[in-house]
């Protein structure tokens, strides 16, 4: 890991225009993330988080609006980039996983069309060729009989196996930097300890930088090298892992540590 960040947010502004109405979602976000860290974004729901992650290649809705701010990805300034750049970006060095993958998945596609059709957007490869690159990605993200599983719609797959499918079609173009977005919220406490486990050990072997959104200190713990908490658009607290949890700074760190500590989840 360098000095200089793989990707640093200064000074975000961003607004959501409902009516006559303003809410500032992220309000002046400083963050920087560094290769090959895991970097876990932590806070409750609203804070600004996905706000934050979904600025990086301008996923915004069309009622949210960047204001003010600045966001280098291995030194090059994102905003105002055209759509192509963004379109090749995304996908390509910058991919995502959200919560619910059936949102993300087409359910009239199979797997195997879903994740070659990726493949091809970005790699200059034949359909044959992608859909065999397809197979290894399910056996990478351990879906067993992966052959088989290619020709299975996102109906006929547990959350958790569509969820493995996602993973599967963001890291299809050996992405820089992973954004999971609140990847296993959906998901039981088994399936979770799964999902968390496989990102760990995919990053260590493909060799991404995981930048991680929770709402839950418990998921902040088990994988963060480095912990930012959110707190009404701002980022209240960042440090490493021991230290965020050891020496809080803002008194919405404590709270969540303390309702933590509350529930038995730190052993």
């Amino acid at each position: 890991m360098g000095n200089v960040p793989l990707l640093s947010i200064k000074n975000l502004k961003v607004i959501f225009q409902l009516d006559d109405q303003q809410i500032i979602a992220a309000d002046g976000v400083d963050l920087d993330i560094k290769e090959g860290e895991v970097l876990v974004l932590a806070g409750q729901s609203g804070s600004g988080k996905t706000v934050t992650a979904l600025s990086i290649t301008q996923l915004l809705p069309p009622t949210a609006k960047i204001v003010s701010g600045t966001i280098l990805f291995k030194g090059r300034e994102l905003l105002g980039s055209n759509e192509d750049d963004l379109r090749r970006l995304r996908g390509g060095e910058i991919a995502y996983i959200f919560q619910e993958p059936t949102a993300y998945l087409n359910p009239v596609f199979s797997i195997a069309s879903q994740i070659s059709e990726v493949i091809m957007l970005h790699q200059n490869k034949s359909r044959k060729q992608a859909i065999k690159e397809a197979e290894e990605l399910l056996r990478n993200v351990k879906i067993k009989e992966p052959k088989e599983r290619l020709s299975a719609y996102p109906h006929n797959l547990s959350g958790g196996m569509n969820q493995r499918v996602m993973i599967a079609m963001a890291l299809a173009c050996r992405p820089t930097i992973l954004i999971a977005d609140e990847p296993t919220t959906s998901l039981d406490v088994t399936t979770e300890a799964q999902i968390l486990k496989l990102l760990l050990e995919l990053k260590k072997s493909l060799k991404f930088t995981l930048f991680f959104i929770t709402h839950s200190l418990s998921v902040a713990h088990r994988i963060a090298d480095r912990i930012a908490v959110m707190y009404k658009g701002k980022i209240v607290d960042e440090g490493l892992k021991d230290v965020i949890f050891s020496q809080p700074q803002h008194f919405h760190t404590k709270e969540l540590i303390a309702a933590y500590e509350k529930i038995g989840k730190i052993q």
